[in-house]
């Protein structure tokens, strides 16, 4: 440890006994402070100096004369109603043409222009045809992007704004004319007319609650129907995938059957081969007439003949059990003449061995001469006999029935394919119809509820009615139509009433950006501290040194300066900017922590890998900046941002940050406290362990570099 302090200490000697060193530092100190200071500033409230954001207004809007003879002009209302508000720079055009022409130009940001009917619209709103009140936006996005966000918002505020009017000016209508009807009740006799009326509509919701039961009753009764639809559709789907994997045991099945013909194939006509040499031998050495000579030669023949039948009548033993046990998959007809020829070859195979056993070697004659030679003949045929119907019949039928029940089997798995698709098809089908089935119901109660309540003060209505007087009847039914038409236009056109309530407000947006730009200009002031200042502390004159003693050493300095340029930023926030800070003291605290773990990792980067880890310690710093959510939410930003960002150190301070400005949940800070100290952490194995193996490749490159006098 006392190593390690006097490189600390020779190096903060070196620092203020030089004036230009010490300015320079003063300066590093103070420059990323200016950073954030500067960007918090111009974000101090983007959105209070809109009034300077030009937006083009023009109203083409003629009027309209009611029947009172009053002429109204919704046109100029919205004209009015602009100019009183000064949250943007609403500039009042003649033409269409001259609006437009301003927003292509770039005079404007963007235009509106109110349409020629526009009052007419908003009045006739119910009429047989409806025409909505028209007004059209132009906007240029290529002149700025965020601009033309605002005059977005602007332009759907004015959107609200007509749409309330709108709504009140036709509910005032409305109840104008139901004013007009109450009055013509007063004058008329129509309270048995209106009486009779509204007992008719109870009635009739009386029946629209019964059917709207029924149907409630009925869709309960499909929804049943669909959930046993389903199940029983999954089951068969269990069932299908058994199948096929039954199909894939028959296709292996078959194809061993195969293998096994073509072994006994291969048996067969080696034996067949065997009995035609052994005859062909015989018949050699009968006509060289060398019988008496070569008799027990052809002895020995005749019992290569009878072995070789017997292996060939127990191959066409083995063939025909085979043919058994798929014959119950094969077609009859076809079955039926392979056996037959199966038949056929055991029938010859048996005489072909009886002809055998029948060869007397005893005498020696030319007249057992002639009768062998007759024997061999008669066995030489039939062996060609029993080659011919293996090879011509027995050969082609077993492999076309082969194929053909290859070819059924794909095809049968082909089809439970298909029905396994279209059963899942009609399972997702059903869930659909399930689905829809509970949102229906839901929509059907939510309207039996409307009715009924519609019902319950219709019945009241005719309970009072009821027990009224002929003048008391009147009253009851004027006050059920009649109303304050301005008062109800204003209920109608916003009926319900938001408050606002905020968790954590911050004051200002300056404030909401603080966290990001103070920490990054951590980040920036680091990095600029080891672009200038050397990482690698010299040795001479302190004796033999670890490499760990060096690394803390020069270290304390980075760590010092880095902490002294935290201070300055998270301090002029506080009380040169006055940011919101509900908890300063641990705002402070937390900058000092983000700066612990900036300057141990872009340090330690340094001192591992040279200019190489100063150029990482940038690509961090640019990818950090694009995706921490300093700015935008990290659920707004690209995939790539959201599956990477907590391998950063940004998020976490920055969230940090934000606990102290706007209030503290739970242990938030704490685990953000955590896991920059981990980031620390693991900037220590860097500098410490992962270093070593690159000292001498950086002593290389570096040595390298210098030697093209260029870097």
């Amino acid at each position: 440890m006392a190593d390690i302090l006097r490189i600390f200490k020779r190096d903060m000697c070196g620092i203020f006994r030089n004036v230009l060193v010490l300015i320079i530092v003063i300066g590093l100190c103070v420059l990323p402070a200016l950073y954030a200071w500067f960007n918090i500033y111009a974000n101090w409230d983007p959105y209070g100096n809109t009034g300077n954001i030009a937006i083009a207004v023009v109203n083409l809007d003629k009027g309209w004369t009611k029947n009172d003879s009053e002429n109204v002009n919704m046109g100029d209302g919205v004209v009015a109603s602009l100019k009183q508000k000064d949250t943007i720079g609403w500039k009042f055009v003649k033409s269409e043409e001259k609006a437009v022409e301003g927003v292509k130009s770039g005079r404007y940001y963007s235009a509106l222009v109110i349409d020629e009917q526009f009052t007419y619209s908003m009045y006739h709103g119910v009429a047989d045809n409806i025409e909505n009140p028209r007004i059209t936006y132009y906007l240029n996005d290529k002149k700025n992007a965020v601009a033309t966000k605002i005059t977005d918002s602007a332009a759907s505020a004015v959107k609200s704004s007509i749409n309330k009017q709108f709504i009140k000016v036709l509910a005032e209508q409305v109840f104008k004319e139901t004013n007009v009807i109450s009055d013509d009740m007063k004058e008329k006799d129509a309270v048995g007319q209106m009486t009779g009326k509204l007992e008719a509509v109870s009635e009739s919701l009386a029946q629209y609650d019964a059917m709207i039961d029924t149907f409630i009753d009925g869709n309960k009764a499909l929804s049943q129907v669909s959930k046993e639809t389903g199940e029983a559709l999954k089951d068969g789907q269990d069932k299908l995938a058994k199948g096929t994997d039954r199909l894939e045991e028959s296709k292996n099945d078959l194809q061993s059957t195969r293998q096994s013909f073509d072994s006994f194939s291969a048996d067969i006509t080696s034996a067949l081969a065997k009995v035609k040499s052994s005859i062909d031998d015989i018949s050699k050495q009968i006509s060289d007439a060398n019988l008496s000579q070569d008799v027990n030669t052809i002895q020995s023949d005749v019992q290569n003949i009878k072995q070789s039948a017997d292996a060939l009548k127990g191959n066409i033993d083995n063939l025909e059990d085979k043919i058994n046990k798929i014959k119950p998959d094969m077609d009859d007809t076809h079955v039926g003449t392979l056996i037959s020829n199966i038949e056929l070859v055991k029938e010859q195979t048996r005489s072909m061995i009886e002809s055998t056993l029948s060869v007397d070697l005893s005498g020696k004659t030319q007249n057992s001469a002639e009768t062998l030679k007759s024997v061999m003949s008669a066995l030489s045929s039939t062996a060609s006999a029993v080659n011919d119907t293996y090879t011509s019949q027995i050969v082609p039928q077993v492999d076309g029935m082969i194929s053909s029940m290859s070819s059924v089997l794909d095809s049968m798995q082909t089809t439970l394919g298909n029905l396994s698709q279209t059963s899942g098809s009609m399972a997702q089908v059903f869930d659909g119809v399930d689905s829809t089935l509970d949102t229906l119901n839901m929509s059907i109660t939510q309207l039996k509820s409307i009715i009924e309540s519609a019902s319950d003060k219709i019945n009241t209505t005719l309970d009072k009615l009821e027990a009224a007087s002929e003048d008391e009847k009147a009253d009851i039914i004027v006050n059920l139509l009649s109303g304050n038409p301005e008062k109800l236009g204003s209920f109608f056109s916003e009926p319900v009433q938001v408050s606002d309530n905020y968790i954590y407000e911050i004051a200002n947006y300056g404030s909401g950006v603080a966290p990001f730009y103070t920490t990054l200009a951590i980040w920036v002031g680091m990095t600029i501290i080891v672009s200038l200042v050397k990482v690698h502390a010299d040795a001479k004159g302190l004796g033999k040194l670890k490499p760990s003693q060096l690394y803390f050493g020069r270290y304390l300095t980075f760590f010092l300066l880095s902490q002294v340029q935290t201070f300055i930023i998270v301090l002029g926030d506080l009380y040169l900017l006055k940011i919101q800070c509900v908890h300063p003291v641990s705002f402070i605290v937390t900058g000092a922590v983000t700066s612990l773990t900036f300057s141990l990792l872009i340090y330690s980067l340094t001192i591992s890998f040279g200019d190489i880890g100063k150029a990482l310690a940038v690509v961090v710093m640019v990818l950090q900046i694009a995706g921490s959510g300093g700015t935008y939410p990290i659920e707004a930003l690209p995939a790539f941002f959201r599956a990477v960002y907590i391998f950063f150190p940004f998020p976490y301070a920055i969230n940090a940050m934000r606990e102290c400005i706007g209030g503290m949940y739970e242990n938030t800070l704490g685990k953000c406290y955590i896991t920059l100290l981990l980031f620390g952490a693991a900037s220590l194995v860097i500098g410490l362990v992962i270093r070593k193996p690159f000292i001498r490749l950086n002593h290389f490159i570096e040595k390298r570099m210098e030697d093209t006098e260029m870097l």
